[in-house]
């Protein structure tokens, strides 16, 4: 069988394939040695996609992609396959293509790609994608003075309805594909780091120096072993009287949980989104000395079976535990004449919610409260759990938090190598839930206050570290019964000021 040639495609602002810097001759040395990965280092192909005009979308880059690849592969001959290795938003890009023409047309049989390896991927978006082009163009430290199109900025802030659309086709779909057996099998890896380049954080925007991801994509975001979780209030019954319909309609429902199938996730150690000095694809030498993202891609490119891919995979699983174990999660900064600064990376967790109605329309007037604690009260939360929030700015009602999983579990106290004591332990306060409340009462048409506590299994149970969570807010769709009616007074009236009745 013919060794598959290598692509790389990159990630967004980028207008020069010297973003690629050293990994593509890297790889080709690397494949030169005995025992190096079976790649076909004479056909080697570096992507070049638009991303920074605004009429540009992702999935027209994905297109794109398609028309490209069709070129090249025919060129190669007959069968020819291809690894890729992918930067940022280039994840999402590869990931678009595969599902939309080979996944969704059923011709997963015939597909040419035999290993995605993901670097940083913003599979699940950024959140620096919401701070618009301006304020990103601006960021020349991240973004070399580039501004991003909007086209392909949408898909990226967090909880938009394009990647939530993806992903929960991974979620819903891919599982019964099974992509790593059969005559071609395709194999998936995210690779991603959690380290911050100091020297490239941005004081104005804190995202760059957030804790829990590289800078630019949080792990959560990158890491493709996520969850949905439906929630849903029960449905209305006819002629029920008010009171006792809000305090039934109170209590949210757990209706179905689904898992991703099992993604191979790695933490790279020391690596973080960009820059020549730690950046998990600039920083790459072709030296021949060790560094941390040559030896994990390689390890993804050896793989050719579903053994192969399931041992890397829990091995990957067992370094990533080893990795954030204490007292590893404890970065201190030397500053001159300052005293030192101190960064803790807990491992966080993302979770995003969609409320929606049982008629399938975003549910945007809602206030979303967590809670803690045998009585429901948001005020039991512990102390910094909550890292960040966001509401995404086209779809009213996606909301993502952004959560430290260490808070809400638990955690003993750290100390540095020094045996210094960096921070008390960390007391949990589960069970954890959530709250809904209208933030207006007394329409015709209306959502009711609902809640999850601890009758529902608390929501910790489908929050993991690393991992997005996705839950849709099922609320009932409240009809009040004076939006339509009929009478027999055939006297004129004015109806405008009636009550509007019970719940239809």
């Amino acid at each position: 069988m013919a060794k598959p040639l290598l692509v790389f495609v990159h990630g967004w602002s980028v207008t020069n394939t010297s973003t690629y810097g050293e990994l593509p001759a890297r790889l080709k040395a690397e494949a030169a040695r005995a025992g190096g990965p079976a790649l076909d280092v004479a056909e080697v192909h570096l992507g070049q996609y638009v991303s920074f005009r605004d009429e540009v979308k992702l999935e027209d880059v994905a297109r794109a992609l398609d028309r490209a690849l069709a070129a090249v592969l025919a060129e190669a001959g007959a069968g020819r396959r291809f690894a890729c290795i992918t930067h940022s938003t280039g994840g999402p890009v590869v990931r678009e293509w595969l599902d939309r023409y080979y996944v969704k047309t059923g011709r997963l049989a015939q597909c040419p790609l035999s290993h995605l390896v993901m670097l940083a991927p913003a599979n699940f978006g950024s959140a620096l994608a919401q701070l618009g082009k301006s304020r990103l163009g601006a960021m020349k430290a991240w973004f070399n003075g580039v501004e991003p199109g909007q086209g392909v900025l949408d898909w990226l802030e967090l909880a938009s309805p394009e990647s939530m659309a993806l992903n929960l086709r991974w979620i819903q779909d891919y599982p019964a594909l099974d992509l790593m057996r059969g005559a071609r099998p395709v194999f998936q890896f995210v690779l991603s780091g959690d380290s911050i380049d100091r020297k490239l954080y941005d004081h104005v925007n804190a995202y760059t120096g957030e804790t829990g991801g590289d800078g630019v994509v949080r792990l959560a975001a990158a890491n493709l072993n996520a969850s949905h979780v439906v929630l849903a209030q029960p449905p209305l019954v006819p002629g029920e009287a008010l009171p006792s319909a809000r305090k039934r309609l109170r209590s949210l429902q757990k209706v179905s949980v689904a898992r991703a199938a099992p993604t191979a996730f790695k933490i790279v150690p020391g690596v973080s989104h960009s820059g020549r000095e730690q950046g998990i694809m600039a920083s790459v030498r072709n030296d021949g000395r060790p560094h941390p993202t040559v030896d994990a891609v390689i390890r993804c490119l050896a793989v050719q079976d579903a053994a192969g891919y399931e041992t890397l995979r829990r091995d990957f699983d067992a370094e990533n535990t080893q990795h954030q174990a204490l007292p590893r999660r404890v970065e201190i900064e030397k500053i001159p004449v300052l005293p030192d600064r101190v960064y803790l990376h807990d491992p966080h967790a993302m979770v995003i919610f969609r409320l929606i109605d049982d008629s399938g329309t975003r549910v945007p007037e809602m206030n979303l409260l967590l809670t803690a604690g045998p009585n429901a009260d948001p005020n039991q939360l512990p102390e910094g759990f909550l890292t960040d929030r966001q509401g995404n700015r086209r779809a009213p009602g996606n909301l993502c938090f952004f959560l430290n999983h260490a808070a809400l579990t638990g955690c003993p106290e750290i100390r540095d190598a020094d045996g210094r004591l960096r921070r008390p332990e960390l007391v949990p306060r589960p069970p954890y839930g959530l709250r809904l409340l209208p933030r207006q009462e007394g329409k015709w048409v209306e959502h009711w206050l609902a809640e999850l506590g601890a009758d529902g299994g608390g929501l910790l149970e489908v929050l993991r570290p690393n991992e997005t969570t996705l839950i849709d807010l099922r609320m009932t769709r409240v009809v009040r019964e004076g939006v339509f009616r009929l009478t027999r007074n055939l006297a004129a009236r004015s109806f405008s000021k009636d009550d509007p009745g019970g719940a239809g």
